[in-house]
C-alpha cells in the first residue's frame, strides 16, 4: 500500500508539474478528485464549476473557497440554452445514452465558456480508485470493465469535444504513467468501511490539505450541477 500511494503521488505530481502557466482551467467540483489536481499544481489552475444557481455543486464550492482560500468561476446555467448543446452533443456521438449525456454536458458547456486552451478533468478517479458508490455497495464489483469503457468509448468522446471547441484535454488520473500501474491498484487499497479513494485521500492528506476537503463525499457531476434533474423535467 505504501509504495503504491507513493508511486501514485509521484506521478500525478509530475503531471501536474508539467503545468507553468496559467492557460490551463479545470472542472472543479470541490470535491477530492479535482481538488488534490488543484493542490498539486500548486493552485496554478485556474477553477471552473458548473450548475444552477441552486446546485448542491455550488454550495461545494463555495465552502471549499473559504477552506482553501481560491477564487472559483461560476458558469451558471439558469439561462442557458441546454437544448442546443444536446443537439451539438449529439452530432459528436449519436450512440451516447441519457445517463451519459448529463456528465458529459457539464463538461460540454464548461469547454465553450472558458477562454483558457487547456482544460484539466479528474476523469478517471472513480474508475481507477474505486470512487462509484455500487463499489461500496457490493464487495465483489470489479472496476475492469469501467476502465475499458471510459478508455475506448468515454474518453474519444470527450477529446472529440474538446475539438469541437478548440480546446485540449487533459486527463492526469489516465496520464500514461497511472495507466502502467492501475493493476497494482486494487480494491483493498482503495475502500475502508464506507470510504473510498483510500489513495487519493492518503495523498491529499500528506501534501496538507484539509480533511473537510479530503475526507468530502459528494455527488457526480451530472446530480451535482442540477443537469440530472434537467433532463428528467424536460428531455422527452
Amino acid at each position: 500500500m505504501e509504495n503504491i500511494v507513493e508511486e501514485v503521488h509521484s506521478i500525478l505530481n509530475n503531471e501536474m508539474g508539467k503545468i507553468k502557466d496559467k492557460q490551463y482551467a479545470i472542472a472543479y467540483s470541490g470535491g477530492l478528485d479535482s481538488s488534490l489536481l488543484l493542490g498539486l499544481s500548486d493552485y496554478k489552475l485556474i477553477p471552473y464549476t458548473l450548475g444552477f444557481s441552486d446546485s448542491r455543486d455550488f454550495l461545494n464550492v463555495d465552502n471549499a473557497s473559504l477552506i482553501l482560500n481560491i477564487h472559483v468561476k461560476k458558469i451558471v446555467l439558469d439561462n442557458i440554452n441546454i437544448e442546443n448543446y444536446i443537439n451539438e452533443l449529439l452530432k459528436i456521438d449519436k450512440s451516447i445514452t441519457r445517463m451519459e449525456l448529463g456528465y458529459e454536458l457539464v463538461l460540454f458547456i464548461l469547454m465553450d465558456s472558458i477562454s483558457e486552451k487547456f482544460v484539466v478533468t479528474g476523469q478517471g478517479a472513480d474508475e481507477i480508485f474505486y470512487g462509484y458508490h455500487r463499489f461500496l455497495d457490493n464487495p465483489r464489483l470489479k472496476n475492469d470493465s469501467y476502465i475499458n469503457r471510459l478508455i475506448n468509448v468515454t474518453l474519444p468522446r470527450e477529446k472529440k469535444m474538446a475539438e469541437y471547441y478548440d480546446k485540449k484535454l487533459i486527463t492526469p488520473y489516465l496520464s500514461p504513467d497511472l495507466m502502467k500501474i492501475r493493476k497494482g491498484i486494487t480494491r483493498d487499497m482503495n475502500i475502508s468501511g464506507n470510504k473510498n479513494k483510500m489513495i487519493l485521500r492518503e495523498i491529499a492528506e500528506r501534501i496538507g490539505m484539509p480533511e473537510s476537503i479530503y475526507n468530502i463525499n459528494k455527488k457526480a457531476a451530472q446530480y451535482g450541477s442540477g443537469i440530472n434533474r434537467y433532463l428528467l423535467n424536460n428531455l422527452k
